[in-house]
């Protein structure tokens, strides 16, 4: 191509029709049943397919892209010419995505996320998929500086990263024997890991969710299908707890099915430069990058169940992310403790950070985590007394008072045991949260700004929020309830110029 402008793929030609075609489907189909009727036997609205491909045809000759002079450029349109560009040290993540039909093209969709967020995010839709990864890596690879040969990385076809013999399959490796261009495999998926799946909060409400949308789509179904009346008559006629579980494990398939979508064939792999590579999805597969010098920590993910199960899950803080593209900042999905703790050390070398112990945030915390635990318990204890006296409730209701109580306190202790900061050399450490507890080592270099809150309530307490800035993933990490002195002497360690100006 002149001056380097390179065109999608045409296999592209296969695939935006079709996309079209299947967006104006509805309408489509709409057109035809009320024409069904008509003495009109002009089918006028079938002209709308020829003009769908010569509207892909003309896509694909008006759309040109390049990579010159520290810059892509994307080219496109006919009569109004639309040229976006992109400095290449303002690249933070190449996602690669490819839906079912595009893998069976061998194509994926390429989006580009700079410093601009979504607004200024590149997209190239379609090219080959080697010629994706091929891409990717040249913007990262010139990002970091680098204007020379771009090697190819362990995703383009034909390298298959291998664990090394004997280590069992899921674990963090070392580099794999042979493993071109030097990168290395930190982690891939286990099947033995969808275990996990029914133990995490986002996969049981995903799953009660769809249970939920199924239930009300199929609910003019089941009035008038005997069958299946019959079916739901014979299931509401069993005894509460068989019903419970039936619901139970009717979720927890579900979440097992999400699992397998979302993380079939996942992996992980860091080049030689330090970035991140990430891949996965069964039916679409998704690929991301993440330049390194754009990371700034990580976030240790233990819901409730996962704990219980000796489990967590992996995030990555970063900038980039395409936020509307769920998932992109998994380095690891829900694994043992013994994968997802290595696997934090190898990204992040700070021992202290990872596993050490944390500062607890004493007893002004602890009650507070009583208080915001105990009193909507209380109050939902009250109301079944109350309806049960009032409105003659059935009595075994009232099981559930003396449980709400004690799981109140639970709550509430468990809470305040997840409180905890650390401060080491290089890292800022924050935990909170019981039924979805986090642990976020964030960098001290990559934090911004900060901001000490106090509400009526905390200063009746002597207690405030310290909040940790930063330009990356949820853009501010919190230390919730510690003490006002101890708040000031965090910002003294990490910013002391900064905490100057707070004194």
């Amino acid at each position: 191509m002149t001056d380097g402008w390179r065109r999608l793929d045409a296999r592209m030609l296969l695939v935006h029709p079709l996309e079209t075609l299947v967006r104006f489907l509805p309408a489509l189909l709409a057109v035809v049943f009320f024409r069904s009727g008509s003495d009109d036997h002009d089918r006028w609205e079938l002209y709308a397919v020829p003009v769908l491909v010569a509207y892909g045809v003309l896509r694909w000759v008006t759309t040109r892209y390049r990579v010159a002079d520290g810059q892509i450029e994307l080219r496109r349109g006919l009569f109004t010419r639309q040229t976006t560009t992109a400095r290449l040290d303002r690249v933070r993540t190449v996602d690669l995505t490819a839906q079912l039909h595009h893998r069976v093209l061998g194509l994926a969709k390429v989006e580009i996320a700079t410093a601009g967020g979504k607004a200024d995010t590149l997209v190239l839709d379609s090219l080959s998929t080697g010629a994706g990864r091929r891409l990717r890596a040249e913007l990262l690879h010139r990002a970091g500086g680098d204007e020379g040969t771009v090697a190819l990385t362990a995703d383009d076809p034909g390298t298959t990263p291998a664990v090394p013999t004997g280590q069992p399959s899921g674990q963090p490796s070392g580099q794999p024997s042979g493993h071109p261009s030097g990168d290395e495999l930190l982690v891939r998926l286990d099947p033995r890991w969808v275990r996990y799946a029914p133990l995490t909060v986002t996969g049981i409400a995903s799953a009660a969710a769809i249970v939920g949308f199924v239930s009300q789509g199929f609910s003019r179904f089941v009035q008038e299908r005997s069958v299946v009346r019959e079916g739901a008559t014979w299931v509401a006629s069993l005894a509460w707890w068989v019903d419970v579980v039936l619901l139970l494990g009717v979720v927890s398939l579900l979440a097992v099915g999400a699992y397998v979508l979302t993380f079939w064939g996942f992996r992980l792999v860091r080049n030689e430069r330090g970035s991140l590579h990430t891949r996965r999805g069964l039916l679409t597969n998704r690929e991301t990058s993440i330049d390194v010098g754009r990371v700034r920590g990580l976030q240790l993910d233990e819901p409730l169940g996962l704990r219980l199960a000796g489990a967590a899950r992996l995030r990555v803080v970063t900038s980039g992310l395409l936020r509307e593209r769920g998932g992109s900042d998994w380095l690891c999905p829900p694994a043992p403790d013994e994968v997802v703790t290595p696997l934090a050390l190898r990204i992040r070398d700070d021992v202290a950070a990872v596993t050490g112990p944390l500062t607890p945030h004493g007893p002004a915390a602890r009650r507070r985590r009583l208080t915001r635990a105990v009193v909507p318990a209380t109050v939902a204890a009250a109301a079944l007394v109350v309806a049960r006296v009032a409105w003659d409730w059935h009595g075994s209701l009232l099981v559930a008072v003396p449980l709400l109580l004690v799981g109140g306190v639970a709550l509430g202790l468990d809470r305040h045991r997840a409180l905890g900061h650390a401060v080491t050399e290089r890292h800022l450490v924050t935990r909170q949260g019981s039924l979805d507890r986090r642990r976020v080592v964030l960098d001290r270099d990559g934090i911004i700004g900060w901001t000490v809150e106090q509400t009526f309530f905390q200063r009746r307490a002597g207690l405030a929020t310290l909040v940790a800035t930063t330009a990356a993933g949820r853009q501010h990490y919190d230390l919730v309830d510690v003490p006002v002195a101890t708040a000031y002497a965090v910002l003294a360690r990490v910013d002391p110029d900064l905490h100057a100006e707070f004194a």
